[in-house]
């Protein structure tokens, strides 16, 4: 039936392509475990302009219920349009991340 010559043998996909798949991960790990990269998840380190955000809810400097889309710097176009609806409502407050 062909034996060792044959292109697609039935341990191919097993053997080769999960092969690859282990090799190419390990290699990420390994990379990963050279160069020092952190993966542990700690969003006080990843998200501090939020965490900013929230800090200033907290102390009233920003009304509750103003959405925090309104102070990203960067707004796609559905987020603009709700933006220009609301901002005389919070008006005083759009320019306060900018203030410090």
């Amino acid at each position: 039936m062909g034996g060792a010559c044959r292109y697609f043998h039935p341990n191919w996909f097993t053997r080769y392509y999960w092969g690859f798949m282990a090799s190419v991960n390990l290699a990420g790990f390994m990379a990963d475990q050279q160069y020092g990269v952190d993966r542990s998840k700690n969003p006080n380190i990843m998200w501090p302009w939020w965490h900013e955000i929230m800090r200033k809810k907290e102390k009233g400097e920003i009304p509750m219920e103003m959405p925090g889309y309104m102070l990203a710097k960067f707004r796609n176009e559905c987020e603009e349009k709700w933006t220009t609806q609301r901002s005389d409502e919070f008006s005083d407050f759009l320019n306060v991340m900018e203030a410090e």
